[in-house]
């Protein structure tokens, strides 16, 4: 889930609706971009560096996105995306981020957090149908269940009210139970592919090629509201469940809702792990192995709604 600020932020509504003058402003502005070899430009600035992209759900052709649409991406748009930035990027695994680069292309590292049903299949079939490495970021608490943010935002929108976000993650500690004991239900029914994937799902999307699992802590909760035991658990707890993967488990941490601090950060390095992502920034600094930096790496959310020539430009480093 995207960071506090960006949670519930999609002011989306169902159907066609007719375009803004601002969204036909930026649709010419990114045709124009792709159009002059600027994105060529900023391909070649950014060779040396690496872009950690953050998805979420990918909903399978043929369903309509539900719950906090920003963050389910149709599986039509999942793949253009994948297939622009195979032409244009060094595809790498997580496992190989500190290799040096071997060519002269940018390198992309492709994230996925929370394990929806959508992402481990029809997500991770993209994935595989292209060759192309990803990992993605599980809180084993959360295995079989629907999530928080999906219940509670709102069915005309597609977001989570901005007080009831604020509360969530600050007097609940992102914590789902809490949350919903809180605020209820919610008027949300969601499809199956909306609800986070099995345990038994996640081991078996774990053996395709290419598939990485990493931490998204236990049972995505705002690491930064936690008391120092809380947080010791939340950390432990899911590094110990991965260590039982072997190979296909990485030792990486995407911090829930993108929240972290000092404190946060120097524990999630006491605990092991060789680094921890944000869920905002862009490119990762050249300084990457900086030990102090590793554990506050920044990754590029890709909303949904992000039309492919805006995808594009991002990802070259531009807009």
């Amino acid at each position: 889930m995207p960071d506090g600020s960006a949670v519930g932020s999609s002011s989306r509504r169902p159907g066609r609706a007719r375009p803004t003058v601002r969204a036909l402003g930026k649709r010419l502005a990114e045709a124009l971009l792709t159009g002059a070899g600027v994105e060529r430009l900023a391909l070649r600035r950014h060779r040396a560096r690496t872009l950690v992209l953050a998805y979420h759900n990918v909903v399978p052709a043929g369903e309509r996105p539900c719950g906090d649409r920003s963050l389910h991406l149709p599986q039509a748009a999942f793949a253009a995306q994948l297939d622009a930035l195979a032409a244009t990027h060094e595809v790498v695994s997580l496992a190989a981020f500190d290799q040096a680069p071997r060519g002269d292309r940018p390198r992309a590292v492709i994230t996925i957090d929370d394990a929806y049903r959508g992402a481990v299949t029809a997500g991770v079939g993209e994935l595989v149908a292209r060759g192309l490495p990803a990992t993605v970021f599980v809180a084993p608490g959360l295995f079989g269940t629907s999530t928080w943010w999906d219940r509670l935002a709102e069915p005309a929108g597609g977001a989570v009210p901005p007080a009831v976000r604020a509360a969530a993650l600050a007097a609940h500690q992102g914590r789902g139970p809490s949350v919903m004991a809180a605020f209820g239900l919610g008027a949300m029914s969601l499809p199956e592919w909306a609800g986070i994937a099995s345990e038994e799902e996640v081991r078996a999307a774990a053996t395709a090629p290419g598939i990485t699992l990493g931490a998204h802590t236990w049972s995505h909760a705002n690491l930064a509201a936690l008391e120092p035991e809380d947080l010791a658990a939340e950390l432990e707890r899911p590094l110990r469940w991965l260590r039982g993967l072997g190979a296909r488990a990485v030792p990486w941490l995407a911090y829930p809702y993108g929240l972290t601090s000092a404190n946060v950060a120097k524990a999630t390095a006491s605990n092991g792990y060789a680094g921890a992502f944000r869920i905002e920034g862009g490119w990762i600094p050249v300084d990457a192995g900086e030990l102090a930096r590793r554990h506050e790496f920044p990754r590029y959310n890709v909303p949904s709604g992000l039309s492919l020539r805006g995808f594009r430009l991002r990802s070259a480093g531009l807009l």
